[in-house]
């Protein structure tokens, strides 16, 4: 059953290219009179939201004798893939086959059967610890997104396949981590759910 089956790391394409989106944004800081004093791009790493809270945690917890060189940035993004799912709505004829001609000769074909959509969920957090910076992450990002934005996949370069493929912004939600004593740090977090629409070849 499996003896034809082919890893085009369709996944991961989708994971590099909704992290792509992000890599670029920055935060300013300005004096009273309103001129940017500092201007600093925002750290992009994957990885769940839990292990940045926790490492501030730490960072926090620092003692005389057990120094580090730094502590965590804040602000920080990052992203996680979260879900895997199916979507019957965009469900192709599964007999239908993409063909190109193989080699100069004209005379083999390569194919591949109709792909099979499938939704892939990304949660995207921001972090800061004032809300300046926090809202100057989240208006780079919201606007652009109007619910979605699509991305072009170079899916099967073999064949010739490439695919527009839609990342829709779904909702964004607020968290204000302040636990603790005054001297702890305080994380603001937004995070945001996007759904790529992607296809399996």
């Amino acid at each position: 059953m499996f003896k034809d089956a082919q890893y085009h790391e369709l996944i991961r394409k989708t994971v590099v290219a909704f992290g792509t989106l992000f890599n670029d944004l920055y935060v300013y800081r300005k004096n009273s009179t309103g001129k940017t004093i500092q201007k600093m791009k925002v750290p992009l790493a994957y990885g769940p939201k839990q292990k940045f809270l926790q490492r501030i945690e730490n960072d926090t917890a620092r003692s005389a004798t057990d120094p580090k060189t730094t502590a965590i940035t804040l602000p920080r993004i990052g992203f996680e893939m979260t879900t895997l799912s199916y979507d019957p709505t965009r469900k192709l004829n599964r007999i239908q086959k993409f063909r190109k001609v193989k080699g100069a000769d004209s005379k083999s074909l390569q194919h591949t059967y109709m792909p099979v959509p499938y939704n892939v969920g990304f949660s995207l957090f921001a972090m800061a610890k004032n809300s300046e910076d926090a809202l100057q992450i989240v208006e780079q990002i919201l606007p652009v997104f109007q619910p979605d934005y699509t991305v072009t996949l170079n899916v099967m370069p073999s064949l010739e396949i490439v695919r527009d493929v839609p990342i829709i912004l779904s909702d964004v939600s607020y968290e204000d981590t302040y636990d603790g004593a005054f001297t702890d740090r305080r994380v603001l977090t937004y995070t945001l759910n996007f759904t790529a629409k992607m296809y399996l070849y």
